[in-house]
């Protein structure tokens, strides 16, 4: 496979100080619209409900993709922590961001 590569973008605000963290049980292609704003920076996206669905992500986003295996294989006992079923899986985003600050949107914001 090839790496992936990252797009340079000189003049973003906050370029290296800034995740946004995504919740989603649906098709990422929302993030089409939200482009121009999103693409400039680091995505965690956290895959609510069943984690054998495959959520594909529209090319050209630098990201990380988590489900819930991979918060039990994380955290271990402490997973149940992290709520499922209601969009509290983001706090799983915000414990795995290493930026000092983060943006969060719903997979439904258009």
């Amino acid at each position: 496979m090839a790496p992936k590569q990252v797009k340079s973008f000189p003049s973003v605000p906050l370029k290296d100080e800034l995740d946004i963290v995504i919740p989603t049980i649906r098709s990422l292609d929302f993030l089409e619209v939200w482009r121009p704003f999103f693409e400039p920076y680091h995505l965690i996206i956290v895959q609510d409900g069943d984690p054998t669905k495959v959520i594909k992500v529209p090319d050209g986003f630098d990201y990380d993709l988590y489900n819930r295996n991979d918060i039990n294989r994380i955290l271990g006992p402490k997973a149940s922590c992290i709520s499922f079923k209601d969009g509290g899986c983001r706090c799983f985003g915000f414990l795995v961001s290493k930026k000092k600050y983060i943006y969060t949107v719903d997979d439904d914001c258009f």
